[in-house]
């Protein structure tokens, strides 16, 4: 096994909950988790290390990246720091075809998410959150930059793993990107970008809030 399917395969370790926040384990008990040899998983843990989802501390383990409120408030603001420049960018240039897509995939998911809320409904919801988020960022066609937005991607699902999930909460995102993307269909730059900038915040003070 590679060094990019095990960092793969701790990554998935951490958003399904396996590993919690804050928790230490030994680089054996990881690698085993992984199901990878101890060098392979050494190497992984290297680039985790490096993106900020794991803390090596001499003596003590390996800790999985602590949600505390500077963490939180760090990954939100990185985010608005990156999103709201896309955002003008997405509202401005030629992608009125992917914005269409954006809020037809929107509305359908909401109209089904309100009248049948099931578990596939809702994971399909959270699907499309992310799409308009990725495809924003993809509008800048800079791969540093949006390398930097997939490890603070990461960093995001992680603060989400530890919250307790509300439905409620995922079909009002999914309202506000609405209003984003009739903006951004607009071409109503500055609108989308404080719009999206006050989504973030919203997003940001429930993880404050632990909901």
């Amino acid at each position: 096994m590679t060094r990019a399917t095990a960092y793969q395969q701790f990554r998935d370790r951490l958003l399904s909950g396996e590993l919690q926040p804050g928790q230490f384990v030994t680089q054996k008990e990881l690698a085993q988790l992984a199901g990878v040899p101890i060098g392979t998983a050494r190497e992984a843990i290297q680039k985790l290390e490096h993106e900020a989802l794991l803390k090596v501390h001499p003596q003590r383990g390996i800790q999985v990246a602590d949600v505390t409120t500077k963490f939180i408030r760090e990954a939100f603001g990185l985010r608005e720091a990156l999103e709201v420049q896309g955002v003008r960018n997405f509202a401005s240039g030629d992608f009125g075809i992917e914005i269409d897509m954006l809020l037809a995939a929107t509305r359908d998911v909401l109209e089904d998410a309100r009248a049948n809320p099931t578990a596939d409904t809702l994971e399909r919801a959270v699907e499309v959150d992310w799409d308009m988020h990725d495809r924003i960022i993809g509008s800048l066609n800079n791969d540093l930059l949006n390398e930097t937005y997939q490890i603070n991607a990461t960093r995001l699902r992680l603060i989400k793993v530890s919250n307790r999930f509300s439905p409620d909460r995922a079909l009002t995102a999914l309202a506000e990107h609405l209003d984003i993307l009739e903006l951004c269909k607009a071409q109503e730059a500055e609108g989308a970008a404080k719009a999206l900038s006050h989504h973030i915040h919203t997003a940001m003070t429930r993880a404050l809030q632990g909901q």
